[in-house]
């Protein structure tokens, strides 16, 4: 009989049977066993079909999240020396930007164009103080067109001019200490800018090719101080002093100084915290810091997800490193260029961005008034003072949206103290304001709070090791799945199914072969001489009997 047409679907239908029954998996050899009714079938398919379809869709749901919020934050310690943490900079600024008895020396310095008066002229000067804050809209148009034209005139750059103005580091510190040893404050303090003006710095370190601007400045550090104790009287203290009556210009109705703690490589701005000090006063300032790092595989996940950058990530034209605060510093930079077609002297620097873009002057200060809030908003370029109720926070036009926050960082968290300053108690009278007629000057303490600190860690949702275990153990709950499982699978329809399809089709040639050779052909049966002797015989007898 000629051999059966073989089904593929056939033999694939067999191997899942088999599979079936002999598979770890649950639940799905009840459905091919010999001998069931229909409705215990249906039942077990209904069970395997739903447990698998939960598996997969917790699965999914899982993979979803780990794709929005692919990272998390925990707290890897509570007691990390404090060592291990760079001393923060200290930058501070006098409340008053224009020192009065510079003003008018520098009005009778300069020749009026105008038919104006020295102690006009004086006067006038006040208003360069809008430079730095831009925020009065009564001072008319003419009166910044005149003093800038004086200026002009005179050829004074408006950035030297400001420079004149500000108190100088030297006439503010008076004595410095840093850590129980008496030095020269020029060889600790510096002065910069920052947006209150100019200012004088401590362990600062943001710029790019930044050389110290004080006395020694080969004696300066490469990279940020460090302190290996903590307390009042472990790290820096200085000796401020305040000159009441040179006060010409000020943004806060008060007599002090604004100090401001944050990381060396940020740029002081607006945005930086401060604690305020007044004259007459010790003011101790108590810093806990707080360091979060990234782990390796965070680098693995795109940047559009985990949503933060490593400082060697991206580059910024101004400073050292890649930071949040000193991005949206450059974002600030480029809108105040596009809006006023200039940049604030605060931000310009000898070594700085943009040399071909000029630096803002007086007749710039209503254009930067104008755009004051779009520079100077969280979200720089978008206004939130013209939004609706209906406003849905979190979806505002990103012009900065490149600038992200940073994966590796380390914030500093102060708490100021004051005492009334005097040294009528004191036990030791020649230690840092020996020789100082105490009258208008104040103290201010900087240091560590306690001797560790927090440390962070950001980390993938799921590393591969714990990918494997959560899959593994949802697999596991509602299929009974594990890597055994996945060898059976591919196992019984890749080479058991290729095995069994050779054989069938092997015993089928053997059959087909054993046909042939048993079917005489019809040309054998035709010519005598290929019959056997005794079929001869048989034949002959049969004649001679039909003969007689």
């Amino acid at each position: 009989m000629p051999q059966k047409h073989f089904s593929f679907w056939a033999m694939l239908k067999y191997e899942g049977k088999q599979f079936c029954l002999n598979t770890a998996l649950h639940g799905y050899r009840f459905i091919v066993l010999p001998k069931r009714i229909l409705l215990e079938r249906v039942f077990w398919t209904t069970i395997v079909t739903i447990s698998l379809i939960s598996a997969v869709v917790l699965l999914l749901l899982a993979w979803i999240n780990f794709q929005e919020n692919p990272t998390l934050l925990v707290t890897d310690s509570t007691h990390y020396p404090i060592w291990n943490y760079p001393f923060p900079a200290v930058t501070i600024c006098s409340f008053n930007k224009i020192l009065k008895r510079r003003a008018v020396a520098l009005a009778e310095e300069l020749d009026k164009a105008y038919c104006i008066t020295t102690e006009e002229l004086a006067n006038d000067l006040r208003i360069v103080f809008q430079l730095i804050y831009n925020n009065n809209k009564n001072i008319p148009q003419r009166n910044y067109s005149r003093l800038q034209d004086i200026l002009d005139y005179n050829e004074y750059p408006i950035e030297d001019v400001m420079k004149y103005l500000a108190p100088k580091c030297s006439e503010l510190l008076q004595r410095c200490k840093w850590k129980g040893e008496e030095k020269r404050c020029e060889s600790l303090f510096e002065p910069i800018k920052t947006t209150e003006g100019y200012c004088c710095a401590f362990n600062y370190y943001a710029l790019k090719n930044h050389t110290f601007g004080g006395a020694l400045a080969n004696k300066i550090p490469a990279y940020p101080r460090r302190v290996s104790a903590c307390g009042y009287l472990t790290a820096l203290e200085v000796l401020v002093n305040s000159y009441p009556a040179d006060y010409f210009g000020t943004q806060i109705a008060a007599i002090g100084h604004r100090v401001l703690i944050h990381n060396s490589y940020v740029y002081p701005d607006w945005g930086i915290q401060n604690l305020l000090t007044e004259k007459g006063i010790i003011n101790l300032i108590g810093v806990t810091p707080s360091k979060t790092y990234s782990t390796e595989s965070i680098r693995g996940i795109d940047v559009s997800k985990r949503k933060c950058l490593f400082n060697n990530e991206s580059q910024l034209h101004n400073f050292v490193h890649y930071n949040f605060q000193n991005c949206i510093i450059e974002c600030r930079m480029n809108l105040s260029r596009q809006y006023c077609g200039c940049i604030p002297f605060y931000y310009q620097h000898e070594t700085g961005t943009y040399p071909k873009t000029r630096t803002c002057n007086l007749r710039d200060v209503q254009c930067l008034t104008d755009h004051r809030k779009l520079l100077m908003s969280s979200v720089p370029g978008y206004d939130f003072s013209r939004i609706g109720p209906d406003h849905k926070w979190g979806t505002e036009q990103q012009i900065c949206r490149k600038c992200l926050p940073d994966c590796d960082y380390v914030e500093y968290a102060g708490e100021a103290s004051s005492g009334v300053f005097t040294r009528e108690y004191s036990s030791n009278q020649l230690n840092l304001y020996g020789g100082i007629v105490i009258k208008d000057q104040s103290v201010v303490r900087v240091y560590f709070n306690d001797l560790v600190a927090t440390k962070n860690r950001r980390d993938v949702i799921f590393s591969w090791h714990t990918l494997l275990a959560f899959y593994g153990g949802l697999l596991g709950l509602f299929t009974g799945f594990s890597f055994v499982s996945a060898i059976e699978l591919v196992y019984f329809f890749t080479i058991r199914l290729l095995i069994d399809v050779r054989q069938k089709n092997e015993i089928a040639r053997k059959k087909k072969e054993r046909f042939v050779q048993v079917k005489p052909h019809s040309d054998e049966i035709l010519n005598p001489k290929h019959l056997p002797t005794n079929y001869n015989r048989f034949n002959l007898r049969r004649r001679s009997n039909s003969n007689s």
